[in-house]
């Protein structure tokens, strides 16, 4: 039975274990794993392959069971519930051809999972149809999967697991075997399917900028443990890793600098010459104020330049610290 819950998702204290074969030690996959996700959001698990992504979301999605902790998705038990869990999320694995009929065209592939899903009959043809123009696969519906690109073939499996509109997506490595241009474009339809239908996204991926472009919060793992977990602002902020503006200017007036200093979201501001490096935070929200304020005490720019640190940035400082951030 499901029970009301803030989060979509509450893991506490997950360990899993895989037997290794002809040994009697086991491998450690999940060391130790507490997760919570918001409902609607998207959130990101980051990490190199081997760190323990595909295995946490395999037990969240009731695929796994764990060997220790505990947890609930969408309310149910990941022990007692996981058929439950099974039917109420959906998940698109690595390689867009699983769970693919080559045999069948695009349209049959949906109206088979539809069949699958126990979807009603009488939606069926409508949500297919929606499916087909919303991943935009319309001219491709009597085509053979096999004759598409590998991209579209992603947007079919995504599509295939959408037919049922469940809460909860898991998306397992979306674009690793795409080129750049399919991999931008399932980016967008992340997005897409988290706006328009208000799909909880839970998103694995070694890309990082990947996860930076589509993530609020990002958990980081490596060595099955989560070794970071929060918002990108919040994991640069608790780094020191603040935003850098550099302007280089005709000439800096004491006032200028000290106006600079008194704003709100600086952190420092120190000048050599004619340039005027200031750390800061959110540069993306108060550059212009910055330039402002400068502009207000007659300060002409030759040249502006900024250095905002990166999720890699954050990714590195983090592995190499142990999660002691």
């Amino acid at each position: 039975m499901a029970v009301e819950t803030e989060n979509v998702i509450d893991m506490r204290n997950i360990v899993k274990k895989y037997k290794i074969t002809k040994r009697k030690e086991r491998f450690t996959a999940l060391d130790d794993v507490s997760l919570s996700i918001r409902k609607g959001e998207i959130f990101g698990l980051l990490g190199s392959n081997g760190a323990g992504k595909t295995t946490l979301i395999k037990v969240m999605a009731g695929l796994l069971e764990a060997d220790g902790g505990t947890g609930e998705v969408l309310g149910y038990d990941i022990y007692k519930d996981h058929k439950s869990i099974r039917s109420k999320v959906s998940l698109v694995a690595p390689t867009a051809d699983v769970g693919t009929d080559n045999n069948l065209t695009v349209r049959q592939n949906l109206e088979f999972w539809a069949v699958v899903y126990n979807l009603e009959k009488s939606q069926r043809k409508d949500r297919i149809d929606e499916m087909l123009d919303f991943l935009n696969l319309r001219q491709f519906e009597h085509h053979w999967p096999m004759s598409i690109s590998a991209g579209n073939r992603q947007k079919l499996a995504i599509a295939r697991s959408l037919l049922v509109k469940n809460p909860v997506l898991f998306l397992d490595e979306p674009t690793v075997k795409l080129d750049a241009k399919g991999a931008e474009t399932v980016r967008e339809l992340v997005t897409k399917i988290n706006r328009d239908y208000g799909i909880t996204v839970i998103l694995t991926t070694h890309y990082i900028f990947e996860a930076e472009e589509l993530c609020e919060r990002v958990a980081i793992m490596h060595n099955g443990k989560i070794i970071s977990c929060d918002t990108v602002a919040n994991l640069r902020r608790n780094l020191q890793r603040y935003d850098e503006l550099v302007v280089t200017c005709h000439e800096i007036i004491p006032e200028a600098i000290e106006a600079v200093k008194s704003l709100l979201f600086v952190i420092s501001c120190h000048c050599v010459g004619n340039k005027m490096t200031i750390q800061m935070e959110n540069i993306r929200e108060n550059l212009i104020a910055v330039l402002k304020t400068l502009r207000g005490h007659g300060v002409g720019f030759i040249e502006i330049s900024t250095n905002e640190p990166t999720l890699e940035d954050i990714f590195v400082d983090t592995i190499s610290a142990g999660g002691n951030v």
